[in-house]
């Protein structure tokens, strides 16, 4: 029997306690696992405000996992820092009685020193377990101004750069799932806003557009005056409009934010697949039931039953889908039809074409989710509508704060518990509306040329 050399020994057993630690750190990454009865408080500041980016989050979870009773809650406030969150801690995100707590902030912060941001962060973390819930930090968003990376339009965008840098370092010393939006967004964005810039002077050399007048040279300073600050240049136009302003999109740039944060929480894209033969045989059907299924005048047709159901796009933002395609593969809802003749098929749902598609695409596979509009984006804006009713945080005409989230927010910090227990009724109401909403939808499709 033969015997390795001690030290051939020696550099085994290194190799394969190296592989063993390695094993141990991946299985130690932290990840965002949700459970039934989960209450997830969203804390930020202007821009988690919008109740945009994270609606859309939300309806991303309650139709992924349907069976769960998943609750959110919006606590952005505009102006806010780590400081004001802190501030309010008690009464705004404790007192949800939360089990994930995300914090996004940043793009305030950054008017004050890094020190001061990740000292506040610090705090929050460990306001956060004590409660006792999970921490989730995402970083902040970058400012649309055509900045890309290295080649910075602000100093505002330049530097949450490294504030970016300085919370995943935190994150990683304190275990923590971390998001970095930033850094995911920031040449989308940039290079969104050249190519709208290209776009527009070549429509203008087209068009002969006369040259810009120059400008008028500014009044002599009067003596030990100072001068003004220069005027920042003016933001170039977007290609594809993320609508809203530079630091708060719309929904457009919004959806391209959520996206990015659900690639950060490493989700999964797989929903269901249904396989069938062009004459209605069943060949597979994996997260989904097929009922109904057969083929008549040249039409194929049955009804399809998902587990649950892809992301509600509302049809409105479409554009984010052409800045940002790989937000369809966030929810692989896939179709496969073998044996179909040569041509283009007809693809309609409870009655509504919503697609045209070739046999070839049909053969290999095809997701149903790339469409948002029809049945599908009827569903995602009734979706849409009640979670803004839920998270709705809006001023009045008057400056008086309204709706479920801001009726709230004000007994909580009052500590009126008549008016919070009739808030809190309301948005239970609510919630149960929506936990019926979000269930799987039987659909009824048919195949035709």
């Amino acid at each position: 029997m033969s015997t390795l050399p001690s030290s051939r020994l020696l550099r085994t057993a290194i190799t394969l306690a190296a592989v063993l630690a390695t094993s141990s750190l991946r299985a130690a990454e932290p990840t965002l696992q949700l459970k039934d009865n989960d209450v997830w408080v969203m804390a930020g500041d202007s821009i988690t405000a919008q109740r945009l980016h994270t609606n859309y989050v939300e309806s991303f979870f309650r139709t992924r996992y349907p069976n769960l009773h998943l609750h959110f809650r919006n606590s952005g406030i505009g102006g806010n820092t780590t400081g004001s969150v802190l501030a309010r801690f008690d009464y705004d995100v404790a007192a949800w009685k939360p089990t994930i707590v995300s914090i996004e902030l940043g793009m305030n912060d950054v008017n004050g020193s890094q020190e001061n941001y990740i000292k506040g962060m610090k705090t929050l973390i460990e306001k956060i377990r004590a409660i006792p819930a999970q921490p989730v930090l995402i970083s902040s968003s970058p400012v649309d101004d055509g900045s890309i990376m290295g080649d910075w339009r602000s100093d505002r965008c330049s530097k949450i750069h490294p504030f970016t840098e300085a919370l995943e370092k935190l994150a990683k010393e304190e275990n923590i799932v971390f998001v970095d939006q930033y850094h995911a967004l920031i040449d989308l964005w940039g290079q969104n806003r050249r190519k709208g810039a290209a776009a527009a002077a070549e429509k203008a050399a087209k068009e002969g557009a006369p040259a810009p007048a120059p400008a008028t040279p500014a009044p002599a300073l009067a003596p030990g005056a100072t001068p003004a600050p220069p005027k920042p240049a003016p933001i170039p136009p977007s290609l594809i409009p993320l609508t809203g302003d530079a630091v708060h999109p719309g929904s457009i740039g919004q959806y391209t934010m959520a996206a990015k944060i659900l690639q950060g929480l490493k989700v999964s894209g797989e929903i269901s697949s249904a396989t069938l033969k062009a004459d209605g045989k069943i060949v597979e059907a994996k997260h989904c039931k097929i009922t109904e299924a057969g083929a008549k005048d040249g039409k194929l047709s049955f009804t399809r039953l998902d587990d649950s159901s892809p992301w509600p796009i509302i049809p409105k933002s479409k554009p984010a889908l052409d800045l940002l395609p790989e937000i369809s593969q966030l929810s692989q809802y896939l179709l496969k039809v073998e044996g179909l003749a040569p041509g283009d098929y007809h693809v309609s749902i409870n009655g509504k074409e919503i697609a045209t598609v070739s046999d070839k695409d049909l053969a290999k596979g095809w997701n149903v989710a790339s469409v948002i509009t029809g049945p599908f984006g009827d569903r995602a804006t009734a979706i849409d509508t009640l979670i803004g009713k839920l998270q709705s945080g809006q001023q009045s005409k008057d400056n008086v704060p309204g709706g479920l989230n801001f009726e709230w927010r004000a007994a909580s910090k009052a500590k009126d518990s008549e008016k919070l227990a009739a808030a809190q009724k309301a948005i239970d109401d609510t919630e149960a509306e929506l936990q019926k909403l979000v269930q799987p939808v039987a659909w009824k499709f048919e195949i035709a040329k």
